[in-house]
């Protein structure tokens, strides 16, 4: 605006960080960027009228979208042009780094053959039951690995091992002895059921009462 000589006009600069709003309202600073800009906003403000204002990021506001997404482009491109250099903020970085990962991740997830019985409990990624499992100790952790895998001490998995000659529920047999079945099929321990864990249609439904999960586990007994 100063090169293109703008002159008494009301100008209204938005700008989604707060961090810049309060250094450029600072008396003193040890950034020559935000040194570079109060400078150059005194100079355009000697003949306009200019007010700073923060924004929301990412909520819609479309001079915002517009200059995240001209800054997004930017980063993709051959840098040319005197040095220094602006750096990517660390921040950003960790973003993009997630993002990606996450992406990795997940189509991964989906087009693996194997690991089955996991999938049932993890049909997608689920990064807040992930982070609720981290947090569990290490013998509830093991319990709740044991049921996503199928792994457990349930005669299914065990006789599949050689530890038992019958893979049948002990509850009720007439039916394999494995997670699923019985939290969310088995008859014989109704009353468990619905003490602990209501009723519950999927095993991801199971995983959001953890513990409502370990509390009838441990009614039961036959993880121990």
């Amino acid at each position: 605006m100063t090169n293109r000589k703008v002159m008494n006009n009301k100008i209204i600069i938005n700008s989604d960080s707060q961090t810049v709003l309060r250094s450029l309202a600072s008396s003193s600073t040890t950034s020559n960027l935000i040194y570079d800009c109060h400078n150059a906003l005194e100079t355009l403000a000697a003949s306009n009228d200019i007010t700073l204002r923060w924004v929301k990021g990412h909520d819609g506001n479309p001079g915002n979208e517009a200059a995240d997404s001209l800054a997004r482009q930017a980063t993709t491109l051959k840098v040319v042009g005197p040095e220094p250099i602006v750096p990517i903020p660390f921040s950003e970085y960790k973003t993009w780094l997630h993002e990606q990962t996450q992406r990795e991740h997940s189509q991964l997830w989906a087009n693996a053959k194997d690991c089955k019985q996991t999938k049932i409990a993890f049909p997608n990624l689920n990064q807040h039951l992930t982070n609720k499992l981290l947090r569990l100790d290490r013998s509830k952790l093991r319990k709740v690995v044991g049921l996503i895998t199928g792994h457990s001490s349930l005669n299914r998995h065990l006789s599949i091992i050689g530890v038992t000659d019958s893979p049948l529920c002990r509850a009720w047999l007439e039916e394999n002895e494995t997670p699923t079945h019985v939290m969310l099929e088995c008859t014989g321990v109704t009353e468990q059921h619905e003490i602990y864990l209501g009723s519950p249609a999927t095993i991801p439904e199971v995983l959001s009462n953890l513990g409502g999960m370990l509390g009838f586990w441990n009614e039961l007994g036959w993880l121990e």
